[in-house]
């Protein structure tokens, strides 16, 4: 009894030190062989939202010979119980909604369990894979209030007394209570995440429009524009267009793209929004003393894609064209094309450039390449979202470049046939 105590003591202890899921797997999995035997599985069970619906995960016992479940080895760091379930595990709510033994024991009750050599273990044996003949489970709750199984399998029968099963269930609510610990720290990433990405929309994706709005006014003070009254139309054609862009974009931007995102598709001419999109960026300041050339976009060319998204990622390539070509009488070409079954957008600048290894950074994801101290605004990320953007459609994002050579930037999108 003072053994099975001290235990105990040392489980908590152990899993007080834990950081993610795997370590609690590994940690606890120790402990349970030193207090309930020689386990070869341990069975996590897990209801989804569907009613009746559960995913099931088995894992091999580090201390016995393997048989073709998940080792230890094979759980992700840095996940909490949830997702290692998803990516690893199986959905068998069928099998256990309309199995009489693992419905009852399962589904429909609450109360810690012993099998063998019966229905239930036979059972249990076949929809886990587990090579096991007897079975000790119990309950367990989640951290958002679902419901849990956890179960240890046995190669040879045995009997499992009433207070093993009970202290078995206690040591598996001490591990599922501070495995909420990392479960909870997981959770505040994401959404420190999610935060993140909030802000740095809102200073990325608003400034083209602001800029918009205050290039087009100031050149509508000019004296020379008082008589020029199309290309005054135009602007402030300019004006109300990215006034209504951003009360759009406000709302759009707090609903940020990611993985789950998915395009809200119409068709239109991309080749309209180019000549929109570089009429707009001409009359921004850091495109003072560029020139800035719009090629393949003489006749109509449709897509069909989100047209605000991919409006996003073709003012955040231009503008970072413009931008990484400091100085005056740069050019930035913009060429629009077909090739095959897709159309490509290629910004091509005559900037500072970066190396191989630079061009990885920022192709990956992990933010700027170049050096703050030259004073080049941004943040890196506005082409991590392009690039999201674009696979979501169905195409790519693709670049090569060379220092003090300039870059070349190309949006690639499937074609689609004109009608």
């Amino acid at each position: 009894m003072v053994q099975t105590a001290a235990r105990m003591v040392e489980l908590v202890r152990d899993l007080g030190d834990c950081e993610d899921s795997r370590q609690i797997f590994v940690s606890a999995g120790r402990h349970f062989r030193q207090l309930f035997g020689d386990y070869n599985a341990v069975i996590l069970a897990l209801e989804n939202d569907l009613e009746g619906d559960w995913s099931l995960l088995t894992l091999e016992s580090p201390y016995t010979p393997s048989w073709g479940g998940i080792a230890n080895h094979q759980i992700p760091d840095g996940t909490d119980t949830d997702e290692i379930v998803r990516r690893l595990g199986k959905v068998v709510g069928h099998r256990l909604s309309t199995d009489s033994a693992l419905r009852g024991s399962l589904i429909e009750s609450s109360e810690p369990f012993w099998a063998c050599d019966n229905v239930l273990a036979v059972r249990l044996a076949s929809v886990s894979g587990a090579p096991s003949r007897s079975f000790m489970g119990t309950p367990w709750k989640r951290p958002d209030s679902r419901n849990g199984w956890l179960v240890l399998g046995y190669t040879e029968p045995r009997v499992i007394g009433d207070d093993a099963v009970k202290l078995f269930t206690t040591a598996v609510q001490v591990t599922s209570r501070l495995s909420m610990y990392p479960a909870l720290v997981n959770h505040i990433a994401r959404q420190q995440r999610i935060n993140d990405a909030v802000r740095r929309n809102l200073v990325h994706d608003l400034k083209t429009p602001i800029a918009v709005i205050k290039g087009s006014a100031e050149t509508l003070q000019m004296e020379e524009m008082w008589e020029d009254i199309q290309t005054r139309k135009e602007l402030l054609e300019n004006v109300v267009e990215s006034c209504t862009r951003l009360l759009e974009d406000i709302k759009d931007i707090l609903e940020p793209v990611g993985e789950a995102w998915t395009p809200q598709a119409t068709m239109f001419d991309l080749g309209q929004l180019l000549h929109k999109t570089v009429m707009a960026e001409r009359m921004t300041d850091r495109a003072k003393g560029h020139s800035i050339m719009l090629i393949g976009a003489d006749k109509p060319l449709h897509v069909q894609a989100d047209q605000r998204k991919i409006r996003r990622v073709v003012e955040n390539l231009l503008s970072n064209a413009v931008k990484y070509s400091p100085g005056q009488d740069k050019t930035v070409k913009v060429h629009l094309s077909t090739i095959d079954n897709e159309v490509q957008v290629a910004f091509v600048d005559e900037g500072i450039g970066m190396s191989e290894v630079q061009l990885e950074r920022v192709m990956n994801g992990a933010g700027r390449a170049v050096d703050d101290k030259l004073g080049i605004e941004g943040s890196g990320f506005g082409l991590d979202s392009a690039r999201t953007v674009l696979e979501a459609h169905g195409g790519r994002l693709e670049a090569r470049s060379a220092p003090g050579r300039g870059s070349t930037f190309v949006a690639v999108l499937p074609r689609w046939p004109e009608e």
